[in-house]
């Protein structure tokens, strides 16, 4: 589809998905009747080149293609430089080559890296389909293209170690903690694994590496980026004189339990678990952890003293109009890096705002709260893990777990771990 706003003389291109003659014919009289002429013109050059670029890419029909091509020669080149070398980008997307360009300063980074992989998986050049793979995974959309990439496996007659380590490189640069079930099952169907005959699939419930932990400097820093977020915030979250509550609290309940570093600790987010109300019982947490406390809203006065005594000491209370999640992960954070968190909240926005798109904050926030949070559903949590969840190599054998990250199965989110071995 293709949105021409002539105010201000831009397209809006979402053509990836499209392959059929419409959006052929669509282009073809859109495109050759559209004006790139005048001085100001090069964002309107560049976004039609791009555009041919991207449908060329979309669609099989060799005589199509070429027509698409001849239409981007006969572009305008853009006249900045910056738009002109990204010009020349999508164009050379077009053309055979071997050489595969830097794509660190382009403004349309997504596209280019998208048009130049399906250009390789085309021409079913291993060696840069697995270098795009390997330099840009979270733009490749393998995915989305594995029909194309296992014809290319055939036809170069690429050994099964090398396929396998294709896929399992990949699977932990596009996403270091865990592999989504719907991918893991489509690769299954499409007989990617099983294809590598001395390829082998083994449940392994049992990790033979030690769990391991963010460190002490990096539990400073995330509560340090909460502070400042709910500091700079100016009390439209949180009130200070409740958030200051939670240190004093958590100081009281490590003295109380002999807790250190939130071992054997759990949180719980009490009315996300209760889904809006306070469980009268939660025997499938303390089931699984030594310690458990809570993090609740007050409750209404007509109930309020029956589910205080109910938590007996061991919840903490925010005001109704106060954002609980971020007391909630604040207090998580100030028992200590082995905390662990009953929830089935994604805390998406608030990454967003505490971490301020600094990859670095984003990591250590993402290897906090991926092995410290335990999902739930009708009052069961998941179990207690004692390994970390992270696709890594292990005497030459890939360990991938595979789960539902929307918790939409049965089984919450169907937590499964792999062995993917080379007998």
């Amino acid at each position: 589809m293709i949105v021409s706003d002539s105010k201000n003389k831009c397209f809006y291109c979402r053509c990836h998905s499209y392959l059929d003659e419409t959006v052929f014919l669509n282009t073809i009289k859109l495109l050759s009747n559209t004006d790139t002429a005048g001085k100001r013109a090069d964002g309107l050059r560049l976004a039609k080149t791009r555009y041919i670029s991207i449908v060329f890419h979309s669609i099989k029909d060799d005589q199509h293609r070429k027509s698409l091509k001849d239409l981007a020669e006969k572009v305008e080149n853009c006249k900045i430089p910056m738009f002109r070398n990204e010009q020349s980008l999508f164009r050379n997307s077009m053309q055979s080559s071997d050489s595969i360009p830097n794509f660190t300063k382009c403004m349309h980074k997504s596209d280019l890296i998208l048009c130049y992989f399906r250009r390789e998986l085309k021409s079913m050049n291993w060696k840069n389909i697995r270098k795009l793979l390997n330099l840009y995974p979270k733009h490749c959309l393998l995915y989305d293209h594995i029909d194309k990439f296992i014809k290319t496996t055939m036809k170069r007659n690429i050994k099964p170690q090398e396929i396998v380590e294709t896929l399992m490189q990949f699977s932990q640069a596009n996403n270091p903690y865990y592999i989504e079930k719907s991918d893991f099952e489509m690769l299954l169907k499409k007989s990617i694994l099983p294809s590598c005959t001395n390829v082998t699939k083994t449940m392994f419930t049992r990790n033979n590496t030690e769990k391991s932990f963010i460190s002490s400097k990096d539990v400073e820093l995330l509560k340090r980026k909460i502070d400042e977020y709910v500091h700079n915030s100016k009390e439209g979250y949180v009130k200070s004189k409740e958030y200051g509550k939670v240190r004093t609290k958590v100081s009281e309940w490590r003295k109380e339990k002999k807790v250190k570093d939130g071992e054997n600790l759990v949180v719980v987010d009490a009315l996300n678990y209760g889904i809006g109300q306070d469980r009268k019982e939660w025997n499938s947490v303390s089931k699984q952890f030594r310690h458990v406390v809570f993090a609740t809203r007050f409750p209404p006065m007509p109930i309020r003293d029956e589910v205080i005594k109910r938590y007996n000491g061991n919840a903490l209370f925010c005001d109704k109009l106060s954002a609980d999640d971020l007391i909630i992960l604040r207090m998580a954070i100030e028992f200590g890096r082995q905390t662990s968190l009953v929830t089935n909240d994604q805390y998406r926005d608030h990454r967003r705002v505490v971490c301020n798109g600094d990859p670095d904050v984003e990591k250590v926030w993402d290897d906090f709260l991926i092995d410290a949070v335990y999902r739930h559903k009708d009052g069961n949590i998941e179990t207690h893990r004692n390994f970390n969840l992270r696709v890594h190599k292990v005497n030459g054998h890939w360990i991938l777990p595979v789960l539902d990250s929307e918790g939409n199965s049965d089984k919450i989110r169907d937590l499964k771990v792999f062995r993917i071995a080379l007998a």
